[in-house]
């Protein structure tokens, strides 16, 4: 797994509220070669009428947008990653660049995948969320900073955060 130290770079804010993990990974795709994840993520939202297969991209979608489609961060809504277990979701997120999700809550056990996935997801409360997603639509970069836990943004703000101490080592070491 690749190590993750610092990480700069746009951030694609998405401030929809209870995205569960059969809408980052449906069900009808958990059956394909694991390399499709990414085309077929966030489906219900990414593709008009809901279906990747028709190939119609919605372009609403921040994931679909020329300004966005480099982002290693993800700003997210409440309880992002509720539902069932669904390793793959983390997995989806990870394949489309993103390395670190920030939000107000997560799914207890998606939050968990995420870091055997890479992904270091951060929590804040929701005003600070609201004010990094204005942020992220000005197109500045962010620096996340997991050593000395902070999230610097655009505005050089700096926002300190928690993370459990083994969780901290897998990701700045590369571990799963």
């Amino acid at each position: 797994m690749e190590k993750l130290t610092v990480l700069k770079g746009k951030a694609v804010p998405w401030l929809v509220n209870n995205v569960d993990t059969d809408t980052i990974t449906p069900m009808k795709r958990l059956l394909l070669n694991m390399d499709e994840l990414e085309k077929y993520s966030f489906e219900p939202y990414r593709f008009l009428d809901g279906d990747g297969d028709k190939g119609k991209l919605n372009k609403a979608f921040p994931l679909n947008q020329v300004e966005y489609q480099d982002a290693k961060i993800m700003i997210t809504g409440v309880n992002f990653g509720c539902g069932s277990s669904r390793e793959t979701a983390p997995e989806a997120i990870r394949r489309c660049g993103i390395r670190c999700l920030i939000g107000s809550s997560f799914g207890g056990i998606f939050k968990k995948n995420c870091f055997q996935q890479g992904i270091l997801p951060i929590t804040f409360p929701e005003v600070t969320i609201e004010k990094l997603a204005k942020q992220a639509e000005t197109q500045g970069e962010f620096m996340v900073d997991l050593e000395r836990q902070k999230v610097i943004a655009p505005d050089m703000q700096e926002y300190d955060f928690q993370i459990e101490k083994s969780r901290k080592d897998s990701l700045l070491y590369g571990m799963d």
